[in-house]
This record gives structure tokens, sequence and C-alpha cells, in this order.
């Protein structure tokens, strides 16, 4: 079993990189950018750059979807000016796919820790593409 400088395993602080994608951002961060300037082990270093791909990527879409509210309300503030019309989106849309965009999140970063618990890895698609074109 390979160990980090730490003197944990390899695998347990990528689960816990992971693991803590899913409760706060700052603290996997600070483990991801320990990993990447401290230790050694590629398959670490590319957990680390993994797990920041999909919390920044999710962050970003989860923006994206908050915007469109904001872009509503503009409207209806320029429609305004000209009479009293309200635009709304149905059925609290953005709310439902912020939620769904948060479970995904959450699901893929567990899968991905369970995994890293024996140093696998799980196929992401777009996120193994960011990860092997920039490592």
């Amino acid at each position: 079993m390979q160990k980090t400088k730490l003197g944990i395993s390899v695998g347990l602080l990528g689960a816990a990189m992971y693991f803590l994608g899913t409760l706060s951002i700052i603290p996997a961060f600070l483990i991801a950018g320990y990993v990447l300037l401290m230790e050694d082990n590629e398959w670490l270093k590319k957990a680390a750059v993994r797990m920041a791909a999909i919390v920044i990527s999710f962050g970003i879409l989860s923006v994206g979807v908050g915007m469109i509210d904001n872009v509503v309300s503009v409207i209806n503030l320029i429609v305004n000016w000209f009479g009293r019309v309200d635009i709304r989106i149905p059925l609290n849309l953005v709310s439902i796919v912020r939620y769904i965009l948060n479970l995904l999140e959450d699901f893929l970063l567990i899968v991905m820790g369970i995994s890293a618990l024996t140093m696998g890895t799980v196929k992401t698609g777009f996120f193994d593409k960011i990860v092997n074109k920039h490592m």
C-alpha cells in the first residue's frame, strides 16, 4: 500500500478529497493544492485535478442556470416600463434544475470517493479528457 508524505494511504487521501468536495469547496481545494504541490503519486495528482474540474464545472453550470432568473428579471423590468406584465419561469424550474445539478455532483463525487479508497477510477468522459489534456 502506497503512503503519502502525511503517512496515510494514497487511496484514503484521494477519497477524503472527493468526499470533502461534496461538503465544502475550501477544504477540498486545500487538500488538492497540497497534493499538487507536495505529493509525488501521479494517480493522486490526477484525482486532485479531476475533483477540482468536477466541482468547478458543476459550479459554473449552477451559476449559468441561476442567471436565467436574472435575465427574466431584467426582461420584466423592461416590459414593465410599457405596462404591467409579469413574466415568470413555470414550476420554479430554475430551482429544480439546481437541485438536480447538486444531486448529480454529490453522487458523482461520492462514487468517485468510494472508488478512490482502492485507488480506482470512475470513467467520466468529459472530465477524463480535461485531465489527460492538461496533465
